[in-house]
């Protein structure tokens, strides 16, 4: 080899010129290599036929052997190549496995088809940090090829059963989750269960707080779709009733504890029912639609109808109504009927009478039920201004029936002419007042002059106490 003037010893001893160790520090090396490493000189070896063909390369700047060999020259392997070329798309043109220590692709599933390391392997000092490039796949690329547990990350033991179904239907190719589970791919109806057990999060099973429905007869219910129908996106909207027969089993999920069944509320018209809730609620689709059925077992009894009858918990007294107290005045005193308050009323005075009639007979409170409480007619006697102290009488001072006006007899008050007490407001010849009181004028007998009343006639008592007595008049 061309050594120039390099004195023999430096690498030969003086007593064999077999072997030699060449002393790479007597030349100046950088660069110069080739010089003898060309294999013109053996053994100074030149580049092998499976040297990596980097001279074939673009964006390559080697100069000469020491530009990838720098282990002191005492060695060619732990020679770095990378620092000196641009890797862009030329990695296959060394890693094919012909050019050792440059390892090709591994024989694996997971490399199959791929001709462009550099499309996942970033980095050229490490295979590990590789990171496979998805942006080529389809939904027609088998997922499961690479990631079945060996090559690639595959499905954990609490994955959801899919079977065949392709990765790409629920998962992205750059994460496995977030993930939402593509029910269009897969034969849903009655199926639910296989995954919605609770064995397979996050698909989550039944809660706690589902409702019963495995406990109730006449359910039709054969899985989550039963039920549940809003297109497998999400469990709210799922309507149970079209799939059971509602009997007497409303209570077995409307107790509170299964939301969102609602339960009994806690209100005045509720308090003490312990009847089914459909013997009120007649729909299985709204609560609005309910007739109360006033039975023992709602709760309802004689003289309780104002628990809820108040005006706050269900219809209360009208403000027509004559002005009776709820209290000790029960409503099922008068109305009979559980079905409207306006049909089947008698009115029942007994329960009313600490209550004078006039509270009620006052023409204020005429438009309740079919009649209302009669006022005293524009014909009627003027007791308020013809009879002795006639304002303060009440109705029952000679209207002694409560079932009908007509059957009364007339009370004068103690009124014979004295004070307002005038006879004539009512007797005299003219008058159109109900009753059937005896009416002449004052000079029937051709008094003359005419007496002022009839009680100063001197013939009707009680003048002078003579004459007939004041309830006849002859």
């Amino acid at each position: 080899m061309p050594v120039g003037a390099t004195n023999c010893a430096s690498c030969h001893s003086t007593s064999t010129w077999k072997p030699t160790s060449f002393n790479h520090t007597q030349v100046t090396a950088a660069g110069q290599c080739a010089s003898c490493h060309s294999g013109a000189y053996p053994p100074a070896d030149g580049r092998t036929a499976t040297h990596i063909p980097y001279q074939t390369l673009s964006g390559v700047a080697i100069t000469n052997c020491d530009t990838c060999h720098k282990q002191g020259y005492v060695a060619w392997s732990g020679a770095r190549f990378h620092s000196s070329v641009t890797v862009s798309t030329q990695c296959a043109s060394c890693h094919t496995g012909s050019y050792p220590p440059a390892v090709g692709k591994p024989n694996t599933a997971i490399h199959q088809g791929v001709t462009v390391c550099e499309s996942c392997h970033k980095s050229t000092t490490s295979w590990a940090s590789a990171k496979v490039d998805h942006s080529t796949f389809t939904t027609a690329t088998n997922c499961t090829t690479c990631h079945n547990g060996s090559t690639a990350t595959g499905k954990p033991a609490t994955h959801v059963p899919v079977g065949a179904t392709n990765c790409v239907n629920c998962h992205s190719t750059t994460t496995w989750k977030p993930t939402k589970f593509n029910h269009t791919q897969v034969v849903v109806a009655n199926q639910c269960s296989s995954c919605h057990s609770g064995a397979y999060p996050p698909a989550d099973g039944r809660t706690a707080t589902h409702i019963p429905y495995q406990t109730l007869s006449g359910v039709a219910i054969t899985n989550c779709d039963t039920c549940h129908k809003q297109g497998y996106v999400a469990w709210s909207g799922a309507r149970f009733h079209s799939s059971v027969s509602v009997s007497t089993q409303c209570a077995s999920c409307h107790t509170g504890s299964y939301p969102p069944a609602v339960g009994k509320p806690a209100n005045t018209t509720h308090a003490g029912v312990t009847g089914n809730c459909e013997s009120c609620h007649k729909s299985t689709a709204s609560w609005a639609s309910a007739t109360f059925a006033h039975s023992a077992a709602n709760a309802v009894g004689t003289g309780t109808c104002d628990t809820c009858h108040n005006g706050t918990a269900a219809k209360g007294k009208s403000a027509t109504h004559i002005p009776v107290t709820t209290g000790p005045t029960k409503c099922d005193s008068c109305h009979k009927s559980q079905t409207s308050f306006a049909t089947s009323v008698t009115m029942n005075h007994s329960v009313v009478t600490a209550t004078t009639c006039k509270t009620c007979h006052n023409g204020a409170y005429t438009a309740e039920g079919t009649v209302g409480a009669l006022a005293k007619p524009t014909n009627h006697v003027p007791e308020a201004t013809q009879l002795l102290n006639g304002a303060a009488m009440d109705c029952n001072a000679c209207h002694k029936s409560t079932t009908t006006w007509g059957s009364m007899t007339m009370n004068h008050n103690g009124s014979q002419g004295n004070g307002a007490g005038w006879c004539k407001g009512c007797h005299q010849s003219g008058t159109a007042y109900l009753g059937s009181m005896e009416r002449m004028q004052l000079n029937h007998r051709n008094r003359t002059p005419a007496p002022t009343d009839c009680s100063q006639s001197g013939c009707h008592r009680p003048l002078g106490n003579t004459g007939a007595a004041y309830t006849k008049w002859d």
